[in-house]
């Protein structure tokens, strides 16, 4: 047979119908098109600055980077960073200021004591703070011994968005942090940080949200553990220090340290940034092991251009994990919040 050498010829006596016919199911297919976009416009989901329940969006995996982080330079360790008298209390004398609820968790990849996967708990102990921003460790995704999507799961159950942060990948799949948030995500980086040869992998997943119009950095790490990871644990506080200063935004971290407040990483830390439980908590604050914590690991440290509500910061019990969490509510100072 030749080429085809044109479009297909009408059937005799049928050509004005058969043009006006496709015409008319060419506008017709048209018309359908529009009315699909407009659709799919309609069912986007509402602002996620509001501050109740929008529904999740897809959980966001951060970029990661291995970029060398900035130097802190000298006098690492000295005087812990203390805050000024009147940044607590009343810090905008009764001015409308963005307040956030945070929260600390390591999760223990949602597996209770008895080994079972307990996500459903992990929810409903996050969902019972009513969080703004979550700080989450030792989160599956994927791998055989917890068989789920963990970020997926806990944002769906919380009705909040989740950035992940893998750092690992084991038992066929991933293991890192995450980070829950209310309020729309604009910008979220992981960076791997430095560790002794061997150990496993520690990242510092940040998060910057939007805030009533204000940028805010929400970081979430998981130094090292155990004797072996005692250096890896001051090279890593060194590099979360000098990434975080290098952050215009005011600045909240979260995590399991590792570390009690006298060990050198959080000493490092507290150089630059303050303490939410010295400042804002009662007792200890212990927080491992659960059922009866006699240690304290998990922190939550924010920087100068926040306050801690005075009292708000509690160590909450966990009927699954093996850590008990942390929450404090932190407000804006003048200059970013009034």
């Amino acid at each position: 047979m030749g080429e085809h050498s044109g479009g297909v010829p009408d059937a005799p006596g049928s050509g004005p119908t058969r043009r006006w016919l496709a015409s008319w199911l060419a506008a017709a297919a048209v018309l359908a098109l529009v009315a699909i976009a407009l659709a799919a416009a309609t069912v986007t989901g509402p602002s996620h600055g509001s501050a109740s329940h929008t529904s999740p969006a897809a959980v966001t995996t951060a970029a990661a980077s291995t970029a060398a982080t900035p130097s802190v330079g000298a006098g690492l360790v000295g005087p812990e960073l203390s805050a000024p008298a009147q940044t607590r209390g009343d810090v905008c004398r009764g001015r409308r200021t963005p307040t956030l609820r945070v929260l600390q968790f390591n999760i223990r990849a949602g597996m209770s004591g008895t080994g079972d996967v307990d996500l459903a708990q992990i929810a409903n102990e996050i969902e019972a703070v009513h969080p703004d921003l979550v700080s989450l460790n030792e989160v599956d995704n994927g791998t055989l011994r917890t068989r789920v999507d963990e970020p997926s799961y806990l944002a769906e159950a919380t009705g909040l968005h989740a950035v992940y942060g893998p750092n690992l990948d084991y038992d066929g799949g991933r293991f890192g942090n995450a980070v829950l948030t209310r309020y729309p995500v604009v910008d979220a980086r992981n960076l791997r940080l430095p560790g002794t040869f061997g150990l496993e992998p520690r990242g510092l997943l940040t998060v910057v949200v939007r805030v009533e119009g204000h940028r805010i950095a929400f970081s979430s790490t998981h130094l090292s553990d155990g004797g072996a990871g005692r250096q890896s644990r001051t090279l890593q506080a060194l590099a979360v220090a000098g990434a975080l200063r290098s952050s215009a935004a005011p600045t909240i971290l979260a995590g399991d340290l590792n570390s009690v407040p006298t060990d050198l990483p959080v000493r490092i830390l507290r150089r630059f940034l303050l303490d939410a439980q010295e400042e804002g908590g009662t007792g200890e604050g212990d927080t491992i092991p659960e059922p009866s914590p006699a240690a304290r690991f998990d922190y939550v440290l924010y920087d100068e251009h926040l306050a801690v509500v005075p009292g708000s910061t509690r160590v909450r019990s966990s009927a699954s994990s093996d850590h008990a969490a942390v929450s404090t509510e932190l407000t804006l100072l003048p200059g970013h919040g009034c």
